[in-house]
C-alpha cells in the first residue's frame, strides 16, 4: 500500500478526537443527539483548522444508525459506508467547479433520494470561488432544499460570500489552534506511530504551523523522514531552516546595543549555514515581538506559548532596552520582509536594515529620532549607575606658527583708500644710531639711607626720543602683525610714529583715514598693544590727530579706555 501523509492517516473520525474547536463540536453533537439538524451549514476559518474534517464527521453522525451521544458509532453499516466513497456524500471543489452549469448539475442531483444512507450530504469546499451566477442559481435550493438533503459549505474567505448565502446557513467560525493543542495532537500521533520528537522540537513545529494542524503534521512528517524515528530540536531547526533561540538572543543584544559589526558578523554566519534571509528576518521580528510583549505585559508565557525559562530570558532582555528601540527594529524588519522578495540581493538589503537598526543616527524619521533618544537615555542611565568611563589621555595640541588670536579676526571687505601691498611688507631692521646721538638712559632713583624709612622719590620727566627711533619701533609692530590681513590693512592707516618716550609711543594719523580706524575693534587693539609690549615693555600707544577734519568723538566712543586720542 502506498504511503499516506500523517494528516491523512490520522484524520479524526469522531468529534472527540478533534484538537480544539470545542465551541463548534459541542453544538453539532447536541444537534445530532436532539435531532435538530439544519439544512445548511457554513464553516469558516483559516487553513488546517478542521473545516472539511468536521463536515465529514457530521455527515457520518447524521447518517449513523446508532449515534453515541451525538457521535458516530463507526460500527454500523451506515458509518462504514460513509467512510468510503459513495453516491450519498458528495464533495465538490468549488475552485474548479465554479460555473452556473456545475451548480445546476448539483441541484438536479439533490432532487433524487439517497441510495444507501438517510441523508444526502453535499460538502462544497472553497465555496467563495463560485461565480455570481452560480451563487444566484444556488439560492433557492439552499433556502428550501429537499428534506433528505444537507448542504455544508466551507470557506477560508467568508467576506467574499454574498449576504444572501450567509443568511441561509448556520455559520460556525473555526479558531486557529493554540500551540498546546497542536503539541498534544502531535504527541498522540507520535505515540500511535511509535516515534519520538523532543518537546522543544514539537514546540518549534507547533509555533511554525501558525495555528494550522495540517501544516504542523506536514512539518512533523518532514522531520520524521529526515531523522527517522527520533528527532531532536536541532534536527527540527535544520529542517525548518531556522536559528536556535540562543542565536536570536545574542543577535538582538548586538542590534539594540549598537554593535553593527557584531550584527553583520552574525548575519554572515546565517548565510554560511544556508538559511533563507526572509525566514531569518521573520524569526528576528518574532523574537523582538516577544521582547516587546514581555516588556509591556511582564510574564506572558500563555501569549507567547513558551516555557517559563524562556519567558524569564525574554523579561531579562526586555529590561535592558527601551520600547522605542524595540519598536523601531520591529518596524524596519517587517518592512524589509516585503521588499526582499523583489530585491535581487536579499543579503545586501538585510545588511542595510541591520546597520540602520544598530545605528539610527542617519535616519531622520520620527521613529529613528525616538530610537536615538532612547539610546541616549540608556547611556545616561548606565553612566548614573556605573559612572563615567575612564577618559583617554588628551593629545597635545600641535604648535602653530600663527598666533592664537588669528582665527577670531574676520577678513575685512575691500575698501577704497587701502595702502598698496608694498606698504605692508615688514620694515628693515633699524639702522644703528650715530655716536653723536646718544640713546636716552632712564635716571636711577636716589636710595634713601638705611636708617630712614623708604620714601618714594618723584619721577623725573622723560625726554622724548628722536622721530627716527619712534618710526622704526612702529614699523616693527606693523611687521609683527603682518600675518593677519585685517590688522595690516587697518593699522596701516594710522600713518607715521612721530615721538617715543619711556612709556608712550605717539602715532599721528590723517583725518582721511578716520573711517578705517573705526574698523579696529577692541580685540585688534589689544593685539597691537601686546606686540608693542613685547618689543618695549611698559610703552603705551597714543594716537594723535594730524591735520584735517575727523570724527574724534566717534573714535573715543569706540575704543574707550583702549586708546587715548589727543
Amino acid at each position: 500500500m502506498a504511503y499516506q501523509a500523517l494528516y491523512r492517516t490520522y484524520r479524526p473520525e469522531r468529534f472527540g478526537q478533534m484538537a480544539g474547536q470545542k465551541h463548534i463540536t459541542t453544538i453539532l453533537m447536541n444537534q445530532v443527539r436532539e435531532g435538530q439538524l439544519s439544512h445548511a451549514y457554513l464553516f469558516c476559518g483559516s487553513r488546517g483548522t478542521g473545516k472539511t474534517t468536521t463536515a465529514r464527521i457530521l455527515a457520518k453522525a447524521i447518517n449513523c444508525l446508532h449515534p453515541e451521544n451525538g457521535e458516530p458509532c463507526l460500527q454500523c453499516d451506515s458509518c462504514r459506508t460513509a467512510a468510503q466513497q459513495n453516491a450519498d456524500i458528495i464533495e465538490i471543489d468549488a475552485a474548479s467547479n465554479n460555473s452556473v452549469e456545475n451548480v445546476r448539475d448539483l441541484i438536479s442531483q439533490a432532487q433524487f433520494a439517497p441510495l444507501q444512507l438517510k441523508y444526502r450530504v453535499f460538502i462544497i469546499d472553497e465555496v467563495h470561488m463560485l461565480s455570481g451566477s452560480a451563487f444566484n442559481a444556488l439560492l433557492k435550493t439552499l433556502e428550501e432544499p429537499p428534506e433528505h438533503v444537507v448542504f455544508i459549505l466551507a470557506t477560508t474567505e467568508p467576506q467574499k460570500l454574498p449576504a444572501t448565502i450567509i443568511s441561509r446557513c448556520q455559520r460556525f467560525d473555526f479558531h486557529r489552534l493554540t500551540v498546546p493543542e497542536i503539541m498534544g495532537y502531535m504527541q498522540y500521533i507520535l505515540k500511535a506511530d511509535g516515534s519520538t520528537v523532543a518537546p522543544d522540537g514539537l514546540r518549534i513545529i507547533a509555533r511554525a504551523a501558525d495555528g494550522g494542524m495540517r501544516d504542523a503534521l506536514s512539518l512533523l512528517d518532514q522531520c520524521l523522514s529526515f531523522c527517522g524515528g527520533k528527532v531532536t530540536a536541532k534536527d527540527v531547526q535544520s529542517v525548518l531552516g531556522i536559528m536556535d533561540e540562543d542565536f536570536l538572543f545574542d543577535m538582538t543584544d548586538k542590534l539594540l546595543g549598537s554593535d553593527a559589526r557584531g550584527a553583520l558578523t552574525s548575519l554572515d554566519e546565517v548565510v554560511r549555514q544556508g538559511r533563507d534571509m526572509a525566514v531569518f528576518a521573520g524569526e528576528l521580528a518574532g523574537h523582538l515581538r516577544a521582547i516587546l510583549l514581555a516588556k509591556a505585559c511582564g510574564d506572558c508565557a500563555d501569549l507567547l506559548a513558551c516555557t517559563e525559562d524562556r519567558m524569564a530570558r525574554y523579561e531579562k532582555q526586555a529590561s535592558k532596552h527601551a520600547n522605542a528601540r524595540i519598536l523601531y527594529a520591529m518596524e524596519q524588519l517587517m518592512k524589509v520582509q516585503g521588499d526582499m522578495r523583489y530585491f535581487p540581493s536579499p543579503r545586501m538589503l538585510l545588511e542595510t536594515v541591520l546597520v540602520r537598526i544598530a545605528q539610527p543616527v542617519d535616519d531622520s524619521s520620527v521613529e529613528a529620532l525616538a530610537a536615538r533618544l532612547a539610546l541616549v537615555e540608556d547611556r545616561l542611565k548606565d553612566i548614573s549607575t556605573n559612572g563615567l568611563p575612564a577618559a583617554a589621555p588628551a593629545a597635545k595640541a600641535p604648535q602653530e606658527d600663527a598666533p592664537p588670536w588669528e582665527d577670531y579676526l574676520p577678513e575685512p571687505p575691500p575698501e577704497e583708500g587701502y595702502l598698496p601691498e608694498e606698504a605692508y611688507a615688514p620694515a628693515p631692521a633699524p639702522a644703528p644710531q650715530p655716536a653723536s646721538q646718544p640713546q636716552p638712559q632712564p635716571q636711577p632713583e636716589p636710595q634713601p639711607p638705611a636708617s630712614a624709612p623708604k620714601a618714594e622719590a618723584p619721577k623725573p620727566a622723560a625726554k622724548p626720543a628722536s622721530g627716527g627711533e619712534a618710526d622704526a619701533l612702529w614699523k616693527q609692530v606693523l611687521a609683527r602683525v603682518q600675518r593677519v590681513n585685517a590688522l595690516v590693512h587697518r593699522s596701516a592707516a594710522f600713518g607715521q610714529a612721530t615721538e617715543l618716550t619711556e612709556d608712550q609711543l605717539t602715532v599721528s594719523f590723517s583725518a582721511q583715514y578716520a573711517g578705517k580706524l573705526r574698523m579696529l575693534n577692541a580685540r585688534s587693539v589689544a593685539v597691537i598693544q601686546g606686540e608693542l609690549d613685547a618689543l618695549r615693555p611698559g610703552v603705551r600707544l597714543l594716537l594723535r590727530e594730524g591735520e584735517g577734519d575727523s570724527d574724534v568723538a566717534d573714535l573715543v566712543g569706540l575704543f574707550k579706555d583702549k586708546l587715548t586720542i589727543t
